[in-house]
């Protein structure tokens, strides 16, 4: 039996005033989801806070912190040498107040893709590098970029750390985002000319006659070592030697699938283009297939509950709905799925930890809830699921697929999922 695996970044949340107090996926229409939730079964699982599809993905699979800056790399085919370090790195909208700076924009005002690389390009020039540096900013779409850092004899992952992510410093005071410690003090001071220049950037100076605020400084965080290879885990090893294909338009997703050794396509033209990615992976030959969503993760970053709700949408109707109408196409056989949804960015503590997920085989034409494998494979997997926590038994059904359906139920831990996930 082949496994698809769909991953949500963003879709889980917390009750927002300007959707009646509802979370996004509750407000979102969602038949798929709420098909695979009502014919197969539903849980919560304890998904990373803040994360996109990576993170989830990440602990699914018994992966540790890796750094978004290597990632990126990764994902972006930008090869990194020994001791050199990777940043990803935003341009974002900052506001002096009466007593410190204020992030007020984590996405620099909407950058075109334009826009973004010619700051990028403008910054690597204009950039002062002390003797010895190599600085170069890499663009990768409207106000995200990566910055890439080496100097000779420079290996310190402590001048790396203590850069908070800009989503969780928007409207806050940037100071105590900052790393304070004196290993850190170039990167900080990298992200301080970066102000100066941008501030008589021609482009940004007119833009600035005719709005109030626009993209004014480049932020750093998820730095981390390229060389020697971060510790991803192995995933073709971590799910039993299967063969593994894994089809993103995150960057860090991407790089989780190449540097985990899976065939990674970072797929294009829109959802019908990954869509149609899966069917070929799974028509090739690929045992287990991943898709990595992270529109909703984005639309959350910027604070736009409006467009958090429409991504949430078009990703059922157009990826999840067609691939469910059969999931083995391609392939043959029968197919387990397993739907996880990754919580969205927010700077409120939400109520519960646990995040909704959903599983289902599909056998003979039909969904169904997930069964247990038989013979000493099944044995085997009961007792290894007994000590997650998480016994195989038919889970719970629920007519609508969001975060009401982790109610009285336990959380699994992602390693308690990946127990359920094997179906042989």
């Amino acid at each position: 039996m082949k496994v698809l695996v769909l991953i949500g970044g963003g879709f889980a949340g917390v009750p927002l005033a300007e959707l009646g107090d509802r979370t996004p996926l509750e407000a979102a229409r969602t038949p798929a989801l709420d098909r695979l939730a009502r014919e197969g079964q539903v849980g919560g699982w304890l998904a990373p806070l803040g994360g996109g599809a990576d993170a989830a993905l990440l602990d699914l699979l018994g992966g540790g912190n890796v750094p978004r800056g290597p990632l990126e790399a990764a994902g972006a085919g930008i090869p990194l040498r020994e001791g050199e370090a990777a940043f990803r790195a935003d341009f974002v909208c900052l506001k002096p107040g009466t007593t410190s700076v204020i992030m007020i924009d984590a996405a620099g005002r909407g950058l075109s893709d334009k826009e973004g690389a010619d700051l990028a390009s403008h910054l690597t020039q204009n950039l002062p590098a002390d003797p010895g540096e190599e600085i170069r900013l890499h663009p990768l779409g409207g106000n995200r970029a990566l910055l890439t850092y080496r100097k000779e004899g420079f290996g310190g992952e402590e001048a790396l750390g203590g850069f908070s992510p800009p989503a969780e410093v928007l409207g806050l005071p940037i100071g105590d985002h900052l790393p304070s410690g004196k290993a850190a003090r170039r990167f900080v001071h990298l992200m301080t000319d970066s102000q100066m220049i941008l501030s008589r950037h021609p482009e940004l100076v007119e833009k600035r006659e005719t709005q109030m605020f626009t993209a004014n400084s480049l932020w750093l965080w998820g730095g981390g070592l390229g060389a020697p290879v971060p510790p991803v885990p192995q995933i073709s090893a971590v799910l039993g030697a299967k063969s593994v294909a894994l089809i993103s338009l995150s960057l860090a997703s991407a790089g989780l699938g190449r540097l985990g050794g899976a065939e990674t396509i970072l797929a294009g033209g829109g959802p019908e283009g990954r869509r149609e990615a899966v069917e070929a992976a799974r028509g090739s030959g690929a045992e287990v297939v991943f898709l990595c969503t992270d529109e909703a993760a984005d639309a959350a970053l910027l604070g736009d509950p409006e467009a958090e709700v429409a991504a949430i949408e078009t990703i059922d109707r157009e990826i999840f709905s067609p691939l469910l109408s059969d999931p083995s196409k391609n392939s043959g056989g029968g197919c387990r799925i397993l739907f996880l949804s990754g919580r969205a960015a927010t700077r409120e503590t939400p109520k519960n930890p646990e995040t909704p997920y959903a599983m289902a085989d599909w056998d003979a034409g039909a969904l169904c809830p997930p069964r247990p494998p038989s013979g000493l494979a099944g044995v085997w997997a009961g007792l290894r699921a007994r000590f997650s926590g998480a016994p195989i038994r038919a889970g719970a059904r629920a007519d609508a697929f969001d975060e009401r359906v982790c109610e009285n139920t336990r959380p699994l831990s992602g390693g308690a999922l990946l127990a359920r996930l094997n179906p042989a």
